[in-house]
């Protein structure tokens, strides 16, 4: 009987002094200044996440004129252009909506260069937000956008004002690229109401959707002929002792009644922009796919079959 072995995991825990910090000593980093009015945390590069809701930067205010707490308003003005949107690299615009929350949980919306109703003062540095939300309707095409800001703080004693703050901050916003096929089915081939001396011809509309990307290309390839497997010709149906060649082209445009074909290894020639997002409600892509009639009028077997794959890759 062989000899069992126990095994004994053992871990080490470590005893640290533990350090208790104020969370307004922790906002005290990267300060617009060391005065009353200030804001904290702000100041800087902040990147958001396309997937992420909701999009958040988190810093700090507080408004003081000496001892007292008194209330302030904000103004966030783009550095470039007149409304809140982030740009690519290619220089493609998505627009942002911006909403500030106080500390006291108080909500408002932005427009760019308009000062906001007062906000309460603290005397603390205060957890606030400035919530970032993309306008509807946007599929963004690029995999990275970034904009610059300044953010303007004033405060007031009844109505003179005792300080005015300035801070610089820029927002990028990160998309990880995404394509799509959807509606992709079944195409059934015969040559039912076929005339003698024409081709068989069928074709299948489906959808090429995705984000984070502006074109994309696309492969087709035969799972018998030799763009997916060892056929003699580049798309092939296969019955139990005999081959039929066929031939395919792709189109993204549903208004026209011819495709491209494919080259040698299934590579369909240029690239083709993306219409849609990632829900594909309508389709916008087509396969043709037809048999010679010196193909199919020789067949001596009944049934034939074949896996056309489509690969889409994003650009």
């Amino acid at each position: 009987m062989p000899a069992m072995s126990n095994y004994l995991k053992m871990g080490c825990l470590a005893i640290l002094p533990l350090l208790f910090l104020n969370i307004s000593l922790q906002a005290q980093v990267n300060c617009s200044s060391k005065d009353g009015l200030r804001a904290c945390g702000l100041g800087d590069s902040h990147t958001l996440d396309y997937e992420i809701e909701p999009k958040e930067i988190l810093f700090t205010t507080r408004s003081l004129w000496g001892n007292l707490t008194l209330p302030y308003d904000i103004e966030i003005s783009p550095l470039t252009g007149s409304t809140f949107s982030l740009f690519s690299n290619s220089g493609e615009q998505l627009d942002i909506n911006l909403t500030f929350r106080a500390n006291d949980g108080e909500i408002q919306s932005l427009t760019p260069g308009n000062t906001s109703n007062f906000f309460t003062g603290t005397g603390d540095d205060a957890e606030t937000y400035l919530i970032i939300e993309l306008v509807t309707n946007q599929v963004p095409s690029s995999s990275s956008y970034s904009a610059s800001f300044e953010m303007t703080l004033n405060n007031y004693f009844f109505i003179f004002n005792t300080g005015t703050e300035t801070v610089a901050f820029d927002i990028v916003l990160n998309v990880e690229p995404n394509i799509v096929i959807r509606n992709l089915g079944d195409v059934n081939l015969g040559n039912s109401g076929t005339l003698f001396g024409q081709p068989i011809e069928d074709r299948e509309d489906f959808c090429i959707g995705g984000k984070g990307f502006s074109s994309y290309t696309v492969n087709l390839s035969s799972i018998n002929g030799s763009t997916g497997g060892n056929g003699n010709s580049a798309y092939e149906l296969t019955g139990s002792n005999e081959t039929i060649s066929y031939a395919v082209a792709f189109s993204d445009n549903l208004a026209s009644n011819t495709g491209i074909v494919p080259g040698n290894l299934g590579d369909v020639p240029g690239s083709f922009t993306r219409t849609t997002d990632e829900d594909c409600l309508v389709d916008n892509a087509r396969v043709y796919i037809s048999i010679a009639p010196v193909d199919w009028q020789s067949a001596q077997e009944p049934i034939y079959t074949d896996v056309l794959t489509v690969t889409v890759s994003s650009q």
